[in-house]
């Protein structure tokens, strides 16, 4: 066995409740945009884009990007998750003429997330559900959760995490009697979090995800706050491309009422 060692790594066991199965179903799904490659990988039901998979978001509204397109990304399967990914890149797609920053790009995800929950018809009897992998370039990990059960069933589908760091110890796998001992896999300077539908080990802590939150995990840790997201900016971790300009950091911050000077000697 080759050990893998990476920024990110997203994998999917599809059990096709959407779709038939065929590789265009197969997550991860994969998209080009700005020049930077993004992945998306979906666990749940997102009724409005089983009827309707060319629904089209509009909470972001037209910006200042000169695209125009609402429709250039299309699924090439026949899943509500790829319709949503598609979708949701379409309309950042429209919304931006710039690379967005971390934290205004967390804003413009969580804004494209409310509106795919309310898209929800409650008199339906079919529950939106939608727990996601987001990645766009090498340093950031997106991670959305909207939790529930598909009618009939008993299975809860949500998100939940744990990370691991120096002193890393064993653990022991929940499903069958084994035991990993992280010691020999990781490095001191390690950090490491690992985000699955169900807690994967039986010994040590794992956080469930709260209904419509969004975590950006970098280096293995999670980061909630526009603060934080602005240092993984000043880490050299945001949005990177060669077709779009970067951001001005310095408008940013203050667009979230947060001083520069907070980050004095920082290059922004």
């Amino acid at each position: 066995i080759h050990s893998i060692r990476t920024l990110n790594m997203m994998s999917h066991i599809r059990y096709a409740t959407a779709g038939e199965v065929e590789l265009g179903n197969v997550h991860p799904f994969c998209r080009e945009m700005w020049g930077l490659n993004w992945a998306f990988a979906m666990n749940g039901d997102i009724p409005a884009f089983k009827k309707h998979p060319k629904t089209k978001l509009s909470s972001l509204g037209p910006g200042d990007s000169p695209c125009t397109e609402e429709s250039y990304y299309n699924p090439v399967g026949t899943t509500d998750s790829e319709a949503a990914f598609c979708a949701i890149l379409n309309a950042l797609r429209v919304r931006f003429q710039r690379l967005p920053s971390l934290p205004v790009l967390y804003e413009a995800l969580q804004k494209l997330c409310d509106e795919i929950i309310q898209l929800e018809d409650p008199e339906s009897g079919e529950p939106t559900i939608m727990n996601f992998l987001l990645t766009c370039g090498a340093n950031t990990l997106w991670v959305y959760s909207w939790p529930g059960k598909r009618p009939g069933s008993k299975v809860w589908n949500g998100l939940h995490y744990t990370t691991r760091e120096a002193p890393f110890t064993t653990s022991h796998l929940s499903d069958v009697d084994c035991t990993v001992d992280f010691k020999l896999h990781t490095d001191r300077d390690d950090c490491v979090s690992v985000i699955a539908t169900k807690p994967l080990t039986d010994d040590e802590e794992w956080i469930e995800m709260k209904r419509g939150e969004l975590i950006v995990f970098d280096q293995g840790r999670p980061n909630f706050s526009p603060k934080s997201l602005f240092e993984l900016e000043l880490l050299g971790h945001g949005l990177n491309s060669t077709v779009l300009e970067r951001p001005a950091l310095e408008e940013d911050m203050r667009l979230f009422n947060l001083d520069p000077s907070v980050f004095r000697g920082a290059c922004i």
